[in-house]
């Protein structure tokens, strides 16, 4: 599969992704339902190495379940959420589904935490679910 490209709603934030994420998950915590103002955040995991990214972020940083620390990347023109990142999982990069221009390459192949999902949120059954982070 060819690169993927996405941008926030004003343009000014881009990115340039491999075609085949490493994972690809739908977040049903708390803390992404806040961040992205939807029922759910799905998100590409990528080698930060491997993602370009154009543009100026403003970022905000949070504690997480695990006691490591959430950064999330906004566009500070528009506010479009753009990617994260976890002090959990250094060197990766978490884009957010929902700037890409090829939306066939959104492909989750997980639900995480479950446990926080707001219940009338529907899941697929075809799609492995955890109530919180896998290992």
């Amino acid at each position: 599969m060819s690169d993927i490209h996405g941008h926030c709603l004003c343009g000014a934030v881009r990115v340039t992704c491999p075609g085949e994420p490493l994972a690809a998950a739908n977040c049903h915590c708390t803390e992404c339902r806040r961040a992205t103002g939807a029922v759910f955040a799905t998100m590409l995991f990528y080698d930060r190495a491997d993602v370009e990214i154009e543009g100026r972020t403003n970022a905000y940083s949070h504690p997480s379940d695990r006691g490591t620390t959430m950064t999330k990347h906004f566009c500070p023109n528009c506010g479009t959420p753009v990617f994260a990142e976890s002090g959990g999982r250094p060197g990766m990069v978490l884009i957010r589904a929902g700037i890409l221009e090829e939306t066939d390459a959104v492909k989750p192949g997980r639900n995480v935490f479950l446990s926080s999902r707001i219940a009338s949120t529907p899941i697929d059954p075809e799609i492995q679910g955890f109530d919180r982070m896998p290992g």
